[in-house]
């Protein structure tokens, strides 16, 4: 079997060819890729305190380590996956109770631009502690 063979699949003219993709597939595909994001960094996040905690035992050390731009930044990423996820289940939740059904792509809109504005409020609480070089211990 060629690549072209299954064209009908993946080709332009697919359902499955992103530009084909409609917004309430978008939102669906997103919801459970943030689901999944989130999960994991649960079961990481454990495992990074039960471990650390083990071996240091120094509270301080940890808050030091996870004080730092790169761990500041991955909850930046992680804020982002929970503003998502909440935002698109509040309007799973209001589908399911019969409200904005009829109007479901400009309810998705709507609840992502108050995403938007959330996560922007979110990194420009964050910016000093990722991009703002410290300047020494406190």
């Amino acid at each position: 079997m060629k690549i072209r063979d299954l064209k009908w699949l993946f080709g332009r003219n697919s359902e499955f060819w992103p530009t084909n993709i409609k917004t309430g597939m978008w939102a669906w595909i997103g919801h459970r890729i943030t689901g999944l994001v989130l999960v994991v960094y649960v079961f990481m996040h454990l495992s990074f305190l039960s471990t650390a905690s083990i071996s240091s035992g120094d509270f301080n050390s940890l808050m030091e380590v996870t004080s730092k731009p790169l761990f500041v930044a991955m909850d930046f990423v992680l804020i982002i996956a929970v503003i998502f996820h909440a935002m698109n289940g509040f309007r799973v939740i209001m589908f399911d109770l019969g409200l904005g059904v009829r109007h479901q792509k400009l309810v998705f809109w709507i609840a992502m631009a108050i995403a938007a504005i959330l996560i922007i409020g979110g990194l420009w609480a964050l910016w000093d502690i990722i991009f703002v070089p410290s300047e020494g211990g406190g």
